[in-house]
């Protein structure tokens, strides 16, 4: 049944509202991190999930998020989440501690308790040293473990916001971290993106399936087109849920880098450097020639 991916999906959907709460306003701060953790004890009313704000009073019984670069942490009896984010880094895990006390909710993965985890920062780029159009390379390291139990679920997307209007580009990137409907949101295209989750036995899903112990996430890679002194944006986001005893840990993930072309410089509003999370295959294949023939010297040393 996809209904168990889409409810918990349109769960992660409703939690990007939180940062309208933290100040991410129509015209928000052109760099910004934030970090959500939040355990429910208890299935979610249907009243509450059709809401689709974590905002409505009881839609967890322990919430918290910040901005910066604090830990976000919520624990109850039931489960635990937590959340940090900086600037080129997402770190989540969630756990569950009950089983889902309403088989008919449960059909729709808004069967509690559950717990949430979700990081996100946000960063405004210019590309300098050139004229016209050109392309990054982008990639991200996505890493976890799945708990022994089904009920675990996790996702990564880097999203590009960039139409050459510096105000509309701001206004979209708070109608997508907002999950707000209309034509700013449309200015936001996915870079990047991995969703992986564990099921239950006779459930489906239009994401990754994977066997409870699995590891979580992979090796992303791509490219970002741009022009040459206009600003775009970059929204990184990671998500962590979990429920019916399962489980998530990525909190030494997800690690972003960027790569301008030669002779190019990247500026980014955050005035952080992003190194490459993943080498160019020419480097890499200078690496591997250095530890072949380390190898080589160690082994004829050693005879």
């Amino acid at each position: 049944m996809m209904k168990h991916f889409q409810g918990r999906s349109a769960r992660w959907a409703a939690g990007f509202a939180l940062l309208a709460a933290i100040g991410l306003t129509a015209a928000p701060a052109s760099a910004q991190t934030l970090s959500l953790a939040g355990v429910r004890d208890s299935s979610l009313p249907q009243n509450l999930y059709d809401t689709g704000t974590i905002f409505t009073p009881g839609y967890y019984d322990q919430v918290q998020f910040l901005n910066g670069t604090g830990v976000a942490a919520a624990v109850t009896v039931n489960g635990s989440a937590r959340a940090q984010s900086d600037y080129g880094v997402n770190r989540v895990e969630a756990a569950s501690f009950a089983p889902v006390d309403n088989e008919l909710l449960r059909q729709t993965s808004i069967g509690g308790p559950f717990a949430d985890a979700f990081s996100v920062w946000a960063d405004r780029f210019v590309v300098q040293g050139g004229t016209g159009v050109g392309t990054l390379s982008v990639s991200t390291i996505v890493s976890g473990q799945f708990g022994a139990q089904p009920g675990g679920f996790g996702f990564y997307d880097l999203m590009v916001v960039d139409s050459g209007d510096a105000d509309a580009d701001a206004r979209a990137v708070a109608a997508v971290l907002r999950d707000e409907s209309g034509p700013d949101t449309l200015l936001a295209t996915s870079v990047l993106s991995l969703a992986q989750e564990v099921l239950a036995p006779g459930f489906t899903t239009d994401v990754e399936a994977l066997a409870p112990g699995a590891a979580f996430g992979r090796v992303l890679a791509g490219q970002v087109t741009f022009t040459y002194g206009r600003p775009f944006y970059l929204i990184s986001v990671l998500g962590a849920s979990a429920n019916d005893f399962g489980s998530l840990s990525a909190f030494n993930s997800a690690h972003f880098g960027i790569t301008a072309p030669t002779g190019a410089a990247i500026v980014s509003d955050a005035g952080v450097n992003y190194a490459a999370a993943v080498p160019e295959p020419s480097t890499a294949l200078m690496a591997l020639v250095a530890c072949l023939g380390l190898a080589g010297w160690r082994s004829r040393r050693s005879a």
